[in-house]
């Protein structure tokens, strides 16, 4: 009836009539990579579902806004489902989202910036314009014509799978935001490890994102292979900006932990009362500034951790025979420029003098950049190592 209306209008009366256009919903989508979060793809989201064997990338157009101009994206695939993941419909390849999938590695792809001189990172407000050039037409024969839009919408795979909450310490005057991710399907009958993640100097702040986003020490445990393998909680406090996890940014002692350390710890007593969590199979790792923050929460409470990854930190030397029996793997990088190597042979070589239960890698002079990483960031290739985690899953308090 409808349509026998429309073409009886359309034929007899002196004018036409438009419809407004059907735009679809546009989404930008990141994920956070080794060198870390990155805008990966953008998905639209149309009311009917859309055939993508027949579509290239070039009927398409993505940029991002970056220092107030807008830059080309590179699309790479695009291809259609029915939940915006970034893989096609099986066999059909069709359906209601189309996925506009990019190059992650290109330099308009980053989602952060850093200041070193500062050390404080600053995420960036996304804002990315998207082009269908020609008409396309749905399963169910509806035209979708061609459109120009503008978007800020935002969906951030695996990170917003973690809870966002804060901690109020009130004893400390402390408050925390921090992460927490709970593994899908817990079995109430079952106890699960928690990993605690303690980030570096530069995702200080209270935003509860960059902490998990800048790098992959949090988010590695969530991936879906991961927990697949060795399911887990994780919980990923933020440092206040302007502090340290340690006294290592305040001038004072660099091993030394502060309140917002001695919060995290009280934290973790918390959760453990409350969550499904195996008290003999509580990791913590950390990087940089975090790696300090690793040592630290370990020496002064060693009866909360069954084994640690510290990477490119540094621990007091005088206090290790607190810590002799927890297993660590310590890594850093021989040219590491910001934290010197020789923080992590002091504390190696003392564990070592006193049968401590300590492996230790150093990445060799050269090693990092020839891999593309400044030498700094020898926590890229550890976050990615299955041998690495697998051996942390492996650790349980000894009785």
């Amino acid at each position: 009836m409808k349509s026998s209306l429309l073409n009886f209008l359309n034929r007899f009366l002196p004018f036409s009539i438009t419809y407004a256009q059907e735009v679809p919903k546009a989404t930008i989508v990141t994920r956070v990579m080794p060198i870390g979060e990155r805008v990966v793809a953008v998905t639209l989201e149309y009311s009917s579902e859309i055939n993508a064997n027949n579509l290239k990338p070039d009927m398409f157009s993505v940029e991002t806004k970056l220092e107030g101009n807008f830059v080309k994206r590179t699309i790479k695939k695009v291809y259609a489902n029915n939940n915006g993941a970034l893989l096609p419909a099986p066999f059909t390849n069709q359906g209601k989202f189309l996925v506009l999938e990019l190059d992650p590695y290109e330099p308009s792809a980053v989602t952060a910036t850093h200041d070193p001189q500062r050390l404080i990172s600053k995420r960036l407000k996304l804002e990315y314009k998207v082009e269908q050039k020609v008409s396309i037409r749905s399963v169910d024969g509806k035209e979708f014509s061609p459109f120009s839009l503008t978007t800020s919408e935002e969906k951030h795979l695996i990170i917003d799978e973690f809870k966002a909450l804060v901690y109020e310490d009130k004893e400390l005057g402390v408050t925390i935001p921090y992460r927490f991710y709970v593994p899908k399907n817990v079995d109430k009958n079952k106890k699960y490890p928690l990993v605690v993640f303690l980030h570096g100097a530069g995702e200080r702040g209270n935003d509860n994102f960059l902490h998990i986003a800048w790098y992959r020490g949090a988010v590695t445990f969530a991936e879906p292979g991961q927990q697949a393998e060795h399911p887990c909680f994780v919980l990923a406090p933020q440092c206040p900006a302007g502090s340290s996890w340690t006294e290592l940014l305040t001038g004072g002692n660099p091993f030394k932990p502060t309140r917002n350390l001695i919060a995290v710890a009280n934290l973790i007593k918390k959760i453990l009362k409350e969550e499904n969590i195996d008290p003999d199979r509580v990791y913590v790792t950390g990087l940089s500034m975090g790696g300090f923050g690793t040592f630290a929460i370990l020496i002064e409470y060693p009866e909360l951790f069954a084994a640690a990854i510290p990477i490119c930190g540094g621990g007091d030397v005088n206090r290790l025979e607190r810590i002799k029996d927890i297993p660590l793997w310590i890594f850093h990088a021989e040219d590491d420029n910001v934290v010197l190597v020789e923080f992590s042979r002091a504390v190696v070589r003392r564990l070592v003098e006193i049968g401590g239960k300590v492996k230790y890698t150093e990445f060799l002079w050269g090693e990092m950049e020839r891999q593309g990483y400044h030498p700094h960031a020898s926590w890229i290739p550890v976050y990615d190592n299955e041998e690495v985690i697998d051996w942390l899953f492996q650790q349980k308090k000894s009785k």
